[in-house]
């Protein structure tokens, strides 16, 4: 793919960020020079490279110049604490370990700990500060990299080799490294640019975390097409605004989060006229913004459901444009990708066990972007991965229009009194209060039911804990499933992907 980029689409800067931009020719130079230094560290096909590093150029020289070799790349969760990555890197056990300037003291903690880790290289970005710019005796991207020049050939890459390993959010214990294949990427790469209906004249903005499937379901399609990609190391409304104009992007995809907060910033002196879709994934959307977005920025609006495991973008589900236009259909997440499949099971039943429209779930997906297993947990790809289904954890419900709507995590589930409790029912009714900005419910112990159902809220105006149970009472929500405690919050916890952590709450009230 990127090789063909180079060859057809050489015209023009398309790799870029606030340092650096390249063609897609300089773009492969510079990969090819990445991977001869790999191979002087000793990186040999199979083997792995971690990547501590933002979205930016050079991430992707580092990235892609391990996949020449036919090693294996693995973006880390660089907010995570060393404790957590020293963890990871025990299961990875990389032979080199990429970094980012602005991570120098975390990868001299870990160069400590992780004797495994034999080679260390450092890189450049707008987010490296400037007195860690030529730092320290490792090879630097991309000062070094003209003393490098790969003079052989690699050996033979085939599509069913592993190409990356993709980090989970990490939401219990250590993440879980998913193993996507040449050719999973490939059809993610694919469908992306089919969804977005990319062509080289389009550009796109990405601003997701580097060790997320976002960022590989952003970057790959571009690509794919011979297009540009402009990359931001962190999220930033302002900036984000201004790499939209300035290099012409006709594509923006965002958290619903991002949106909200992109339109609180304000559009006024941005041209944002070039833009003709938008797209969201990762939460749900609330009537105002998608209404908001629609007018402001695009009609053209997608819903994307996927995961590292599916891949999203050739597996998973999509609203278009035209679904959305039913404002009534706004929490569903859509029918199945191209060439993907969707089926809503009984839970903890098998792939056979197929429940009728209407009723609630397992989802389970099925699609040629589908990951291939866990790094390191056979033993755990083998409870989840169902010869070509894929047991998301998701529950979920088909409707009589074959809409898909999701109702949590099959671990969320709330058991009380013996009743099955679905949390994102009640979220729910609490959250057509007018005063409730977000909720969130969990199950806490209960000597008597086993477990009590209790609403996190964060409030955007005056409400007490007795407004908000008459006003759950009057809805259609079940008696049984009424919160029994109501805890007002200035924010609830957030996961590395931007959504709620209920562990992250069961912990908070467990230490009250």
């Amino acid at each position: 793919m990127l090789h063909r980029a180079a060859d057809w689409f050489p015209q023009g800067e398309r790799v870029v960020d606030g340092l650096f931009r390249y063609t897609y020719p300089r773009l492969r130079e510079q990969v090819l020079r990445c991977a001869a230094l790999y191979h002087q560290l000793g990186v040999r096909k199979g083997d792995r490279v971690a990547l501590m590093t933002v979205g930016s150029v050079q991430h992707v020289v580092a990235l892609f110049g391990a996949i020449e070799l036919g090693a294996i790349p693995a973006a880390l969760h660089v907010r995570e604490s060393v404790g957590t990555l020293s963890g990871v890197l025990e299961q990875l056990s990389p032979r080199v370990l990429v970094y980012d300037g602005a991570f120098a003291g975390v990868a001299d903690e870990l160069r400590q700990r992780k004797r495994l880790v034999t080679g260390f290289v450092r890189i450049v970005s707008p987010h490296t500060p400037p007195e860690q710019l030529t730092a320290g005796s490792d090879p630097v991207l991309p000062r070094d990299l003209e003393g490098y020049r790969l003079d052989f050939e690699p050996m033979e890459i085939h599509e069913h080799d592993t190409a990356i390993i993709a980090l989970s959010s990490g939401t219990t214990g250590l993440p879980k490294g998913v193993m996507h294949s040449n050719r999973t990427l490939m059809e993610g790469a694919r469908g992306g640019s089919y969804l977005w209906r990319m062509m080289p004249s389009d550009a796109m903005c990405n601003m997701m975390s580097t060790a997320f499937i976002g960022w590989y379901n952003v970057t790959l399609p571009v690509i794919n097409a011979g297009a540009k990609v402009v990359f931001m190391p962190h999220w930033d409304a302002q900036g984000f605004l201004q790499a939209v104009q300035d290099e012409r992007c006709t594509h923006a995809f965002l958290a619903p989060t991002m949106w909200r907060m992109l339109l609180r910033h304000g559009l006024e002196g941005y041209d944002l006229s070039l833009i003709t879709s938008a797209g969201f994934a990762g939460e749900p959307m609330d009537t105002a913004t998608l209404r908001e977005i629609k007018a402001r920025i695009s009609p053209n609006i997608f819903n994307i459901y996927g995961s590292t495991e599916s891949g999203s973008c050739s597996a998973g589900t999509v609203m278009f444009p035209h679904d959305l236009e039913d404002e009534s259909r706004i929490d569903s997440v859509g029918r199945p990708m191209l060439n993907g499949d969707i089926r809503i099971i009984k839970p903890g039943g098998s792939a056979d066990d197929v429940l009728p429209p209407g009723e609630e779930g397992e989802v389970l997906i099925r699609g040629p972007s589908v990951a291939v297993g866990f790094w390191y947990r056979p033993e755990l790809a083998r409870k989840v991965f169902e010869g070509p289904w894929w047991h998301s954890g998701d529950m979920g419900m088909i409707d009589a229009d074959r809409y898909l709507y999701l109702r949590g995590r099959i671990d969320d589930m709330i058991i009380s009194g013996g009743i099955n409790i679905l949390p994102s029912v009640v979220e729910d009714a609490v959250m057509r209060h007018p005063a409730v900005s977000e909720a969130a419910v969990i199950g806490v112990p209960d000597a008597r039911w086993g477990q009590r159902v209790v609403a996190c809220v964060v409030r955007r105006g005056a409400v007490t804990e007795q407004d908000l149970d008459a006003f759950v009472h009057e809805t259609d929500l079940a008696s049984y499933a009424r919160p029994r405690e109501y805890r007002f919050m200035d924010e609830l916890p957030k996961g590395n992907t931007g959504k709620v952590s209920r562990k992250g709450l069961r912990a908070l009230l467990a230490g009250d």
